[in-house]
């Protein structure tokens, strides 16, 4: 029999640049958070990020920390931590296995990147309920063990028709979190900043869309673990 060919498997070029990008950037939140400027929000993943960005935050992502607690296959170590202080083991793993993690003062962070020792500290905690309601008990026990402040937005669940009083109601929601926000940011609401970040949030959605696109020729560019 003929010897198997070995495939040769190519990087993909932008793994070096994301490499970095993701090290400058928990640098920078770490950096904060030791001298306290710029002030640290963290943030939910479809929270209200462009707000927080426009007021000046750097922005923490919790999700991001549960999802590496994953990947880096420690997340059982730090489950029954949290569920010993009565957190349901049916419930969010980002959730459980994030605050077992912080209850035993441990984080991938301190192991990719070199004199990071634990996550930010935040100066204000947001989420926003829209993908599941476990992220406003999650932050809302970091605001009872750090002493921050926590506040958010209640979006509607399966409601169908999007009607006016639904837009309403999270623009009421999110005009109320202004005041408080710009009191720990120490800046002025600006609604041109607003625009600047959520237009560079669009532009990022329409080029996400794009390369997800890419996958419906065949082969597929891209697996699921790239």
């Amino acid at each position: 029999m003929s010897e198997e060919k070995k495939v040769a498997i190519k990087k993909i070029q932008a793994t070096g640049l994301m490499r970095k990008l993701m090290a400058d950037y928990f640098y920078e939140l770490d950096k904060a958070s030791k001298e306290g400027s710029p002030k640290v929000a963290w943030c939910t993943s479809v929270g209200p990020a462009e707000l927080l960005l426009s007021l000046g935050f750097l922005v923490y992502y919790p999700e991001n920390h549960g999802a590496m607690l994953g990947a880096t296959r420690a997340a059982n170590n730090y489950i029954p931590v949290a569920n010993a202080i009565g957190y349901s083991p049916d419930i969010c793993s980002y959730l459980t296995s994030d605050v077992g993690a912080f209850i035993k003062k441990e984080t991938p962070l301190s192991l990719a990147y070199k004199g990071i020792e634990g996550v930010p500290k935040p100066d204000v905690l947001v989420y926003n309920t829209n993908q599941c309601r476990d992220v406003q008990e999650w932050l809302s026990w970091y605001s009872r063990e750090l002493k921050v402040p926590t506040m958010g937005i209640s979006t509607y669940r399966n409601i169908g028709k999007i009607e006016n009083y639904h837009l309403e109601s999270i623009v009421s929601q999110t005009k109320d979190m202004i005041p408080a926000l710009e009191e720990i940011s120490g800046q002025k609401f600006d609604i041109d900043k607003l625009r600047h970040f959520l237009s560079l949030s669009y532009d990022c959605t329409q080029l996400w869309k794009k390369i997800l696109e890419t996958n419906t020729a065949q082969p597929a560019p891209m697996s699921f673990f790239d």
